[in-house]
């Protein structure tokens, strides 16, 4: 077991939140968080706070920091290439759009519908992630710590579900398929809202 996963089963095992434990040992929750995620490694003072914290030694928290360190780096590498991958899906959408605007007058017409269905396809992607900020509080205020990526990523699939079948849509719409475009539409919407409703009746206990 990596010292990322060592820090998370004994935060767990406590039942303490990363934000506690980021306040017991005086750092920011956004450290605890990368250490967790395998992101980042605690400095001399830090580990020596983390250890003292647990009741364990700093040698049963972190073994072998050449190793960690080199797990981190390829965590970071791993990440960097997610965000220019990211920035390449949002740039060419962007360029597609600008496209499409300028030069395919069918499109002009319902670039609205495209915009928000990329808005909505890069949403579910960060939700894919794991990332439960752009979920509002009253729809996952009692759902727990370990249902928290399940949870999310059965919304970031109805979020990408929806906005995918609005991007079709327009394009069929364009191109003169208007009934095809419809059906599209429907059809995406309700399948990515079942998926929605599923996670929140299976991990919040209903809508709100």
């Amino acid at each position: 077991m990596n010292f990322s996963e060592k820090l998370k089963e004994l935060r767990q095992e406590k039942g303490i939140s990363q934000a506690k434990l980021a306040e017991e040992i005086y750092v920011s929750r956004s450290a605890v968080a990368k250490w967790e995620n395998g992101l980042g490694l605690p400095n001399d003072d830090s580990l020596k706070l983390l250890a003292e914290y647990f009741e364990i030694t700093e040698t049963d928290l972190l073994s072998d920091k050449a190793n960690e360190q080199i797990i981190v780096s390829k965590n970071q590498t791993i990440e960097d290439q997610q965000k220019v991958i990211l920035g390449l899906i949002i740039g060419c959408g962007l360029g597609l759009m600008l496209f499409g605007y300028a030069f395919i007058e069918p499109l002009r017409e319902n670039i609205s519908m495209m915009a928000i269905g990329i808005l909505l396809l890069l949403l579910g992607v960060f939700n894919l992630k794991g990332n439960i900020a752009s979920i509002h509080w009253y729809n996952r205020r009692k759902v727990s710590k370990e249902n928290q990526i399940p949870y999310c990523r059965l919304h970031g699939l109805g979020s990408c579900i929806i906005g995918t079948s609005l991007i079709i849509s327009a394009i069929a719409q364009a191109l003169g398929s208007i009934e095809s475009g419809g059906i599209i539409t429907l059809a995406g919407v309700m399948i990515g809202f079942a998926f929605m409703l599923y996670a929140q009746f299976k991990y919040n206990k209903g809508i709100f």
